[in-house]
């Protein structure tokens, strides 16, 4: 006979015998599992678009405490390659799973409803007929003790089942609900729902009535106060986000929500008191599902939304909990950085600085930084904005730590304040200069080597005065003269733009007071291309306020073209 042999026999059999290890005794232990998969609402990402594995994802029902149990894994003197032992064991595992597919079936969301109540019932119904006939096998006093015994717990049975089932509803209802709202208010109550998972008084197992009465209470009035406020903040949001058909889409919004957030809010309500009901009439023990250990923590590797899968580290989910509130907080962890005074720690939102010795944390925002950079090779400077004008924090670390820390702090630099890509680094001369000063480098299409300055450095309060000042385009008008004057040619130009800029914001703050109290925003452009730029127009996308534009004398006012080394 003749047999068709497959070409890479000979590979197959080396490998299955090459490398082999001896294993004197493998014992992997049982291993059972409570698998709760939600699916929640979210945006579509190009990015994870295409691949196969994220649309499967997306594509899943939410599942509720699937019980999955695997058995332990024993053997004794294996003679395996190491490819062939994990495949040994993989099948050990996959196939236990695929055995329990139903199981898994039947913990979806949808499916909890019926299938509390007829846990519930089934158990009742159980102990109806097992409690009498276990009595009179002892005798006939026995028996109606146990009648009596089997009879409340069929009673218990179908009374916790029907409120556990609405409860289940009910909460499955609201969910859906919630999603015709706006965002603002679901991650609220996502966030809500965490603390009360999460949190020590509100996850305690010996909750009286008072305390679930008081959470409901607070659901309820979360979603009422939610829908008045939104009557208001919608339209007005919507209609200077997009204009007429802004305010409509507003509307639109805040009747919906008006009707529907009160609605989630009993919806809320309902589900805690029921669920206290049944947890109080059940008599089964409560058991809390608490993580054994802190939400892993996965650091950023650049500005976008990529991450860096690594080992589980304590420190970043403890840096992670404080970043987000315990999950209570609109934010995400980027990284951090621990030396041996401070724990640095850089979120989407803010920067973070905790004194390893008091524990006392300094936040700020991104905006709120001006610049930072090295000094001496060992110390990290971080220019903040502050009332006194720019405040500087010194702190001394490692190159390597330097390293890490001005990583984490490149990837917001587009958030913050002050901070320029020319020239990152601090001068090491005198450590005066910072990262978003203008150095003393010849700047393309800036006609003269600029004095060293930082912008913000002269932002101090002065007592102006403002005689001669009838009207805010009087104040416009003296500043565009000024400003009018200034050519890239002055050694000093970069300073003086500056001086003129803090001026003007100094003198609208003290000419706009009381009631009248107005804010001025300035944002400052300087050709530094050789190429002139056309400035088609200078508006405001969102709000109402008037926009005043003042160019340096570098404009060219018919043309609207700001020439190389011209502000604006």
């Amino acid at each position: 006979k003749l047999f068709v042999v497959p070409r890479d026999i000979e590979k197959f059999i080396h490998s299955a015998n090459a490398c082999r290890i001896h294993v004197e005794h493998l014992h992997l232990h049982p291993i059972r599992l409570s698998l709760t998969f939600t699916q929640e609402w979210s945006r579509r990402n190009q990015e994870t678009e295409g691949f196969v594995f994220f649309q499967i994802i997306r594509g899943m029902a939410s599942i509720s405490e699937a019980p999955l149990t695997f058995t332990s894994f024993v053997v004794s003197h294996a003679f395996e390659s190491p490819t062939s032992l994990m495949g040994i064991i993989s099948a050990h595992y996959s196939s236990q799973l695929m055995s329990q597919l139903l199981s898994i079936i039947g913990s979806l969301a949808i499916l909890k409803a019926p299938a509390d109540f007829l846990t519930n019932i089934g158990s009742g119904v159980f102990s109806f007929f097992y409690e009498p006939i276990n009595g009179l096998v002892k005798g006939p006093e026995e028996f109606l003790q146990g009648l009596e015994h089997g009879t409340q717990n069929l009673a218990r049975g179908i009374f916790v089942g029907f409120v556990k089932g609405a409860a289940n509803v009910t909460d499955l209802v609201t969910h859906n609900l919630a999603g015709l709202t706006d965002d603002f208010f679901v991650d609220e109550r996502n966030a809500y729902h965490k603390m009360m998972l999460y949190g020590g008084d509100y996850a305690a197992s010996n909750k009286s009535i008072q305390d679930s009465l008081s959470i409901a209470g607070a659901c309820v009035a979360r979603g009422f106060r939610s829908g008045a406020s939104g009557i208001i903040e919608q339209p007005s949001m919507y209609a200077s986000r997009y204009g007429a058909i802004g305010l409509v889409k507003g509307v639109g919004k805040a009747l919906v929500g008006a009707v529907v957030k009160p609605v989630v809010g009993v919806g809320d309500g309902a589900v805690v008191l029921m669920n206290h009901v049944s947890e109080a009439t059940s008599d089964k023990e409560v058991v809390l599902k608490i993580p054994k250990r802190l939400r892993r923590a996965l650091s950023a590797v650049s500005s976008g939304s990529s991450v860096k899968i690594s080992p589980y580290d304590e420190v970043s989910a403890k840096a992670q909990k404080i970043v987000t509130g315990g999950e209570t907080v609109d934010d995400a962890y980027l990284g951090h950085v621990q030396t041996s005074t401070t724990l640095f720690i850089a979120s989407s939102q803010c920067l973070w600085a905790i004194d390893n010795k008091t524990r006392e944390p300094w936040c700020i925002d991104w905006a709120e930084i001006s610049n930072f950079g090295f000094v001496d090779g060992r110390y990290m400077r971080i220019d903040v904005f502050s009332n006194e004008g720019i405040h500087s924090n010194i702190y001394e670390m490692s190159s390597i730590q330097l390293a890490d820390l001005f990583g984490l702090l490149s990837m917001q630099v587009e958030k913050m304040g002050n901070c320029s890509q020319i020239g990152l680094g601090f001068d090491t001369s005198d450590g005066s200069s910072s990262s978003g000063a203008m150095t003393s480098k010849h700047i393309p299409g800036v006609k003269s080597i600029q004095r060293r300055h930082t912008f913000g450095s002269i932002n101090k309060p002065l007592k102006m005065t403002t005689i001669g000042i009838t009207n805010e385009k009087e104040l416009i008008r003296r500043c565009r003269t000024r400003v009018k004057e200034l050519d890239s040619s002055m050694n000093d130009y970069f300073c003086r733009l500056d001086e003129e800029s803090w001026l003007l914001v100094n003198s609208w703050g003290q000419y706009f007071t009381g009631l009248s109290s107005r804010r001025c925003v300035i944002i400052g452009i300087i050709n530094g291309t050789l190429e002139p730029i056309q400035i088609k127009s200078a508006k405001l996308v969102e709000g109402g306020s008037l926009c005043y534009f003042i160019p340096s004398s570098e404009y060219d006012d018919i043309d609207n073209i700001l020439h190389p080394g011209g502000a604006i």
